[in-house]
């Protein structure tokens, strides 16, 4: 039985795994920690870039799943129905006398291949024109998460300028060393801890979110390949012998 929306659960199930550990690491009072030992407030920075990016990558998985849904119930539709044919009108993509295709990558799809049949004069090149729109199209699908994988590196990059950051910190109080007496090597040590903890505690926030959002980021490249793999299989086993057979009306 074909559960609706999988793609967006995988993902709700991760999101709520790692709401969990953060509402934990909240009331252990983490965060509290966090904030209160990085002078240099980078790991508020990348704590929301992190919230950002989640919301990003939220919208696309639930904007794929409802296309693989669609490209699904399209299949079903067309499995169906083998006689029926397929017709363009007025920007709407028609299969049989009502069943009007749901808006999206197949949709535009089917109009793109019945508009390049129409404008051809060389039939026998169908299937190199199908090959050609099939790889636009996933270079479409594909192109939202490059941003979110350009977001993950960069928590990871500013984990790391927390890391140079802190290092500064911790060496600006070697020179101001002129006394080795006790009280001079205590306020020495204390500048070179708060140092520390600034390097560690924003390159360990920066790991940590760059890889949660990756791993959102990758759950939405696993989606855009199934997209694009169902919309080849009935684009090849549905639609393109309809269109290659002359089944395709194009009306105004």
């Amino acid at each position: 039985m074909y559960i609706t929306h999988q793609l967006l659960l995988r993902w709700l199930l991760f999101v709520t795994a790692v709401a969990v550990g953060l509402t934990v690491a909240w009331h252990q009072g983490l965060f509290h920690v966090l904030f209160r030992s990085d002078a240099s407030k980078l790991s508020i920075v990348i704590v929301g870039v992190f919230v950002i990016s989640s919301l990003h990558a939220g919208w696309l998985i639930l904007r794929l799943s409802k296309y693989i849904n669609d490209v699904n119930t399209i299949s079903r539709l067309m499995d169906r129905d083998q006689q029926s044919q397929i017709s363009v009108n007025n920007h709407e993509v028609v299969f049989g006398y009502s069943a009007v295709l749901p808006e999206g990558p197949m949709a535009n799809h089917i109009q793109n291949l019945a508009r390049r049949l129409q404008n051809s004069d060389q039939p026998h090149r169908f299937a190199n024109d199908q090959s050609q729109l099939l790889d636009a199209l996933g270079k479409r699908i594909r192109s939202p998460q490059q941003l979110g994988w350009l977001i993950a590196d960069l928590m990871i990059k500013l984990g790391l300028l927390g890391t140079v950051i802190g290092f500064i910190l911790m060496l600006q109080s070697v020179p101001t060393v002129e006394d080795l007496d006790i009280s001079t090597i205590q306020t020495m040590l204390s500048k070179m801890s708060d140092g520390m903890r600034v390097a560690l505690f924003t390159t360990l926030c920066g790991l940590i979110g760059g890889v949660l959002a990756g791993i959102q980021y990758h759950i939405a490249d696993r989606g855009a390949d199934e997209l694009l793999a169902g919309i080849t299989e009935v684009s090849e086993i549905h639609v393109a012998p309809r269109l290659a057979s002359g089944g395709d009306t194009q009306r105004d």
